[in-house]
């Protein structure tokens, strides 16, 4: 399929799922677009979606189940479209779709993470990405996997070359700095109100570790919190968490193979009361992982448990989740 054909076929789909998303009812509250600036005719960069009343300190953030791929960006990849998909978070904002209801916020992406990952620092990147860039080893950088993704996880090529730097440039002002300037307000307007915020940071992974990642081979618990081994949250929002999806039914396992991504990392600060912990739901729970379908039941089973954790964070100790003096170990 020539490229631009392809960027428009991305286009219309990911229309078609705005427009099913602003026909919900959202009479409990408001829903807001992000756009590009000048390309209101195209999908939102992202939406937000706010309760009649924030009732808890909770937003809920879904940064990789978009499936907008720019025309412009489209022609510059090498891909095809079902590969496209294999490494998406799907459906994980349908999961999240009723949190508004719980009297939380919800910050989703409409942007693929192959046009910029949302959950990487915009200095992930390297020479085969960006030209002149520089590859940073540190904890939570991916570089070939970064910001912008030279090859997906099954090192299947994205880009053709690398980009330059003021096309890099370019799609982090366009893309990425919207995402987390709207991201880090919402965190300041819930943690005035209450004092402290409590971030939710939505993902799904694959059932069994995939060549190229941590744990090829392996089968994976059900729910993996990831919370950085305790440095991106107060203990005992991590032990909620495991014990409520335990108590739903699923295997949980915390901080394996998923610590936390660079959202985590860069957003949970314990000590300035923002609590952040990373949840990932495996695939197969809710959908066919080689098809895409999904599994209504699961997704249901799966939104119902996910939305009820939400008031059950409202109910912690807040004492001991505001702002504090005490070292972080």
């Amino acid at each position: 399929m020539p490229a631009d054909h392809a960027g428009n076929e991305w286009s219309r789909h990911a229309n078609k799922i705005w427009r099913k998303w602003l026909g919900r009812d959202s009479a409990t509250g408001m829903v807001e677009a992000v756009h590009p600036r000048g390309s209101m005719s195209e999908p939102g960069i992202m939406r937000i979606e706010r309760p009649e009343e924030q009732r808890v300190p909770v937003i809920v953030d879904v940064p990789h189940a978009g499936e907008w791929i720019p025309a412009d960006v489209h022609e510059e990849m090498v891909i095809g479209e079902k590969v496209l998909r294999r490494d998406l978070d799907l459906y994980v904002d349908q999961i999240w779709a009723k949190t508004t209801d719980m009297g939380a916020t919800l910050v989703a992406s409409n942007v693929s993470r192959y046009v910029v990952d949302l959950n990487r620092a915009e200095d992930d990147i390297s020479p085969e990405t960006v030209d002149g860039g520089k590859r940073i080893l540190r904890p939570g950088y991916y570089q070939d996997r970064g910001v912008v993704w030279r090859t997906t996880t099954a090192r299947t090529p994205v880009m053709a070359g690398p980009m330059s730097k003021a096309a890099f440039k370019k799609r982090l002002n366009t893309y990425y700095h919207p995402y987390h300037q709207a991201l880090t307000a919402e965190i300041e307007r819930v943690k005035s109100q209450f004092g402290y915020c409590i971030l939710l940071d939505g993902h799904s992974m694959p059932s069994m570790g995939r060549k190229g990642h941590d744990d090829p081979g392996r089968k994976r618990a059900e729910i993996v919190p990831g919370d950085v081994e305790g440095q991106a949250c107060d203990t005992t929002l991590r032990w909620l968490v495991e014990e409520h999806f335990r108590e739903q039914g699923f295997s949980v396992r915390s901080n394996e193979p998923y610590k936390g991504g660079w959202i985590t990392r860069h957003y949970g600060q314990p000590q300035q009361g923002v609590h952040a912990i990373q949840i990932e739901i495996r695939r197969d729970l809710y959908m066919d992982e080689r098809s895409f379908r999904i599994r209504r039941e699961g997704l249901e089973r799966l939104a119902e448990a996910c939305v009820a954790l939400i008031p059950r964070c409202g109910e912690l100790d807040e004492e001991a989740l505001k702002p504090s003096k005490r070292p972080r170990f």
